[in-house]
């Protein structure tokens, strides 16, 4: 599933980023204006705002592409999918077994972004994290 996006995002994210002076910058403010641009919700309807891992790794990963593209910066952003882990402890398991049979299936694994850097590093962000919890997640 592609993300797409509206024309008023794209001149949103250009002021944002404009005066952005190092890719961490522009990574930094792109996570952000993700975060201010949808809410977590089971489904994903990203014209109304709305997502889940899935949506938020997309959207994320088409902003960070264009803002990369805007800045003349030869970084590239895609969806992943993978694991959480915390404190070493990869929590899908236990959360498999906590939920109900009808959430199992949405917390078997997770998507993120993964960005292969300029300088050949590759990082990995979280937007949907960072906006359940207000902390980044890089």
């Amino acid at each position: 599933m592609s993300c797409s996006f509206r024309e008023e995002d794209k001149q949103e994210l250009i002021m944002l980023i404009d005066s952005a002076t190092s890719e961490a910058e522009v990574i930094k403010r792109c996570s952000a204006f993700v975060c201010n641009s949808l809410s977590f919700h089971k489904n994903n309807d990203i014209k109304s705002g709305e997502a889940n891992c899935v949506g938020y790794a997309q959207y994320s990963s088409a902003m960070l592409n264009y803002a990369f593209s805007y800045k003349g910066l030869h970084s590239k952003a895609r969806p992943v999918v993978g694991q959480v882990h915390l404190y070493g402890f990869n929590i899908h398991p236990l959360a498999m077994a906590i939920l109900p049979e009808n959430l199992k299936s949405f917390v078997k694994d997770h998507d993120f972004v993964e960005i292969q850097k300029e300088n050949g590093e590759t990082i990995f962000i979280d937007t949907s994290l960072q906006d359940l919890t207000g902390k980044s997640f890089i």
